[in-house]
């Protein structure tokens, strides 16, 4: 089966062709339509288009990721292996209930997509596969990307290779078999509410510039403030005014002859005002004491903020070093050569070899402070969801899961795992997962990040 990647504005597909020879088939026709519908959980979403007289199934991968790719950095724990399974077995169970075989279901760690948002899993279907994957090898796959730290998980992973070797076992009594030994940790992932992300989507969200948000945020703190402040500064003139009208009240007392009426009332808006006065008064300085305060929480915050981010880029401190000239010192002298010469004239030679030498890397050229990412341990894979890649580049233009470098018989091979903003070298945008091979003096950009290979 042959696909391709494609990607519009704010969707990411797969693209499979579809094979001509079947198009009259009736069960064919059904499933197709039925795939159209979305109507069963776990399966891709996918439509069917014509273009140029050919036809093809556009699978929407919006905001997933395959598993190959997800857990090439950090494999498949115990609780995402459950979940894996289950929504499988879910998904196996709603195709019985339309009368749709599982012979269709492409059983490859590169064609069973996760979704970053809410960690949940979905398979692809093709009506047109002539030759399945047999569950044995899926298996043997998913052995491979499995998190062999986690205990748990690798008891769980054997015991699902050992049943798929038993040929008598159906896909779905071998779920069954697996998950009734876990149920509670698989009622567990089910009832648990899908996480939370800062970045919802991977393709829709990942906003090139989120810092104007974030200004507009601070702009409204900021407005508050300065409204507590003048309310406070209000109160305090209120304050002043009151004050005023119980001197003028004094003063009229002082100098005129009131009637007992009127000097009820002079005495009762003079307690009234007083009583109102000190209320005013002390409202203002406490609103005039908040706006200071929540400077201070700014500026802590900002002092915690700038931390944060020289603690990423500890790593980068000595960027500089690889810029100043190499001195090589020796403190060579006849006298040590002739002491020394019986203790190495014997000596062997080695022979420097390809891998002694150390590897290439790349060096950022457009941001304040030089970012380095060694390719001394390959494969790497870069991205800004922590946890989840070998290398994390906070930045909004670069994807969860951004790109994979690796290393082969050829060379060095920079992959394109179907990011928002794409991956280039030397200006090229580059095809997602196709290998496009790199070498010393090209430039590299991910996202808005560019990189020179050194």
């Amino acid at each position: 089966m042959e696909y391709r990647f494609y990607r519009d504005l704010k969707h990411s597909y797969m693209v499979c062709s579809c094979a001509d020879n079947d198009e009259d088939n009736n069960d064919v026709r059904y499933q197709l339509k039925i795939l159209e519908s979305g109507r069963i959980k776990r399966l891709i979403n996918c439509n069917f288009r014509t273009i140029n007289q050919e036809n093809f199934l556009y699978y929407d991968i919006t905001s997933m990721i395959n598993i190959a790719d997800r857990f090439s950095s950090r494999g498949l724990s115990k609780e995402q292996l459950i979940t894996l399974l289950s929504n499988m077995k879910e998904m196996m169970e709603n195709l019985s209930e339309f009368l749709m075989g599982d012979e269709g279901i492409v059983l490859d760690t590169g064609n069973v997509f996760v979704n970053l948002s809410t960690g949940e899993y979905s398979f692809m279907y093709y009506p047109y596969l002539k030759e399945q994957r047999s569950f044995e090898e899926f298996a043997e796959q998913l052995l491979d990307i499995v998190d062999h730290d986690d205990e748990a998980a690798v008891d769980i992973i054997y015991n699902l290779c050992d049943k798929a070797h038993i040929k008598e076992m159906l896909f779905l009594d071998i779920l069954e078999d697996i998950l009734s030994n876990n149920i509670e940790e698989t009622e567990n992932i089910i009832e648990k509410e899908p996480v939370k992300t800062k970045t919802v989507d991977l393709y829709e969200s990942d906003d090139i510039y989120p810092e104007e948000d974030e200004g507009e945020s601070k702009t409204e703190s900021r407005m508050e403030r300065s409204g507590r402040s003048l309310g406070g500064k209000m109160q305090i003139l209120f304050f002043f005014m009151f004050m005023a009208v119980i001197a003028g009240i004094m003063y009229v007392r002082m100098n005129y002859i009131l009637t007992k009426e009127e000097n009820l009332l002079s005495i009762g808006i003079m307690f009234i005002s007083g009583i109102t006065g000190t209320v005013a008064l002390i409202g203002g300085f406490k609103a005039m004491q908040k706006p200071k305060a929540a400077a201070n929480d700014i500026e802590e915050d900002a002092e915690e903020a700038e931390e944060e981010n020289y603690d990423d880029y500890d790593e980068y401190e000595d960027f500089e070093a690889y810029k100043a000239p190499v001195k090589v010192t020796s403190n060579f002298s006849e006298k040590n050569s002739s002491d020394r010469s019986d203790e190495y004239d014997n000596s062997e030679t080695v022979v420097l070899t390809d891998t002694e030498e150390k590897g290439m890397t790349l060096y950022s050229t457009n941001l304040d402070k030089t970012m380095r990412i060694s390719l001394d341990k390959l494969p790497l894979t870069i991205g800004k969801m922590e946890g989840c890649v070998d290398r994390v580049i906070s930045d909004s233009s670069i994807s969860r899961i951004h790109c994979r470098i690796i290393k082969d018989l050829h060379g060095i091979a920079l992959i394109d795992l179907g990011s928002t903003n794409g991956s280039f070298v030397n200006g090229l945008k580059i095809a997602a997962q196709k290998k496009t091979y790199i070498d010393e003096g090209d430039e590299v950009k991910l996202g808005r990040i560019c990189f020179d290979l050194r």
